[in-house]
């Protein structure tokens, strides 16, 4: 079997590079046929010799690669992740989404809300998760002598991620520490002198280290990496979205709320290590789970 796998080039890799190392016996190749040129040349002459399109990203407006796979009669499956999810929203009411897209594609999703989201239209998404973590990390206390909470705030886009409420947060707690990774934050100096925002960031294994909880406060989200690695890691979440062993965090005062009763119990000498997230992790999210079950899923699309 060949899978050729498209879309949001670092998880896209990611995928084909972890599938390729659990399965022997089949094949999985990455396209960057976003950004690279020579990919979408490759694209035209490997997409009808495959036997699936999987992309990381759905879509239901022009896309070159699911109209060749189609012409092809090559099986798609689109797995929606987020954004993609609005923006096919709104194509669908302006009435410029191609229906077969909707019809002939397999739709998978990573979370219950972005199948809810889809049914809007006419979407009927299997939750099936890509993201695999089959490394155990130590659980261990954070290095910081101060409440310390990381968040993960693109360059681009900041406000979407919810920097002006990380801001608000360290204004309002000025004993706690709070990190952005991903972000210098040039566009909201002078930042409070609690927030500290490093850009991007190679190593984040050693800044988690440092970090007794996380948040995610974006305007809309799919099922987050960062939180799932915060999880694996066994700290604290605070998420905007329902998810297991998170708080469930909704609005800027809840978040308040969540950080005041992180911020007693580190004085009080509590540990903030959260187990439960992590053993969640290791037991739903290993590569066993996730890849196995996701070859099974393909191999049965692709028999059908």
């Amino acid at each position: 079997m060949k899978v050729i796998i498209v879309g949001l080039p670092l998880f896209a890799k990611q995928l084909q590079e972890g599938l390729s190392e659990y399965d022997l016996k089949n094949k999985y190749t990455f396209l960057n046929t976003y950004y690279n040129r020579l990919d979408k040349i490759k694209a035209t002459f490997q997409i009808p010799r495959a036997d699936c399109i999987f992309s990381i990203n759905g879509t239901v407006i022009s896309s070159g690669v699911f109209d060749l796979a189609f012409k092809k009669n090559v099986p798609v499956i689109m797995n929606w992740v987020g954004t993609d999810v609005l923006k096919a929203i709104k194509a669908f009411k302006s009435g410029v989404q191609k229906q077969h897209y909707i019809d002939k594609a397999i739709h998978f999703c990573e979370v219950d809300w972005i199948q809810e989201e889809l049914k809007e239209i006419g979407i009927n998404a299997q939750v099936v998760n890509f993201a695999a973590f089959d490394q155990s990390f130590e659980l261990k206390e954070a290095n910081s002598d101060k409440l310390h909470i990381l968040s993960y705030i693109p360059e681009k886009r900041s406000d979407f991620y919810g920097i002006k409420t990380i801001i608000n947060l360290a204004n309002k707690f000025p004993e706690v520490e709070f990190t952005l990774a991903g972000t210098e934050g040039e566009d909201y100096l002078p930042l409070p002198k609690n927030l500290n925002a490093l850009g991007w960031v190679n190593d984040m294994n050693s800044l988690y280290n440092d970090v007794h909880a996380c948040i995610r406060y974006t305007d809309h989200d799919g099922l987050s990496s960062f939180i799932l690695e915060s999880m694996a890691r066994g700290k604290q979440i605070l998420y905007r979205n329902p998810f297991k062993y998170c708080a469930h965090c909704p609005t800027e005062d809840a978040l308040e709320i969540e950080i005041n009763s992180l911020l007693n119990q580190f004085k009080q000498g509590k540990s903030l290590i959260n187990n439960e997230a992590a053993a969640f992790i290791k037991d739903e999210f290993s590569e066993g789970v996730i890849f196995g079950g996701l070859i099974d899923k393909i191999t049965r699309i692709v028999e059908k």
